[in-house]
């Protein structure tokens, strides 16, 4: 379960980051239809609410890590 939280936290924010930068090379052709960019940002975006904010999940990554030394 900590498994699965962790990787929401990180493979959503890393997709929004490489999606972000994609647009930004993109330019404004990277905010048109033309590419795509934009839809799938928003859906990755969506994905990082959608389960649960990442602040729901890393909360529960610590919770885990402080079990550990109880």
């Amino acid at each position: 379960r900590k498994e699965i939280s962790e990787i929401k936290v990180v493979a959503t924010k890393m997709a929004c980051a490489v999606l972000d930068r994609a647009i930004q090379v993109h330019g404004a052709a990277g905010v048109c239809d033309d590419f795509g960019l934009a839809r799938a940002y928003a859906k990755s975006r969506s994905i990082r609410i959608a389960d649960g904010p990442d602040e729901v999940h890393t909360n529960l990554i610590g919770r885990f890590e402080l079990k550990k030394y109880d």
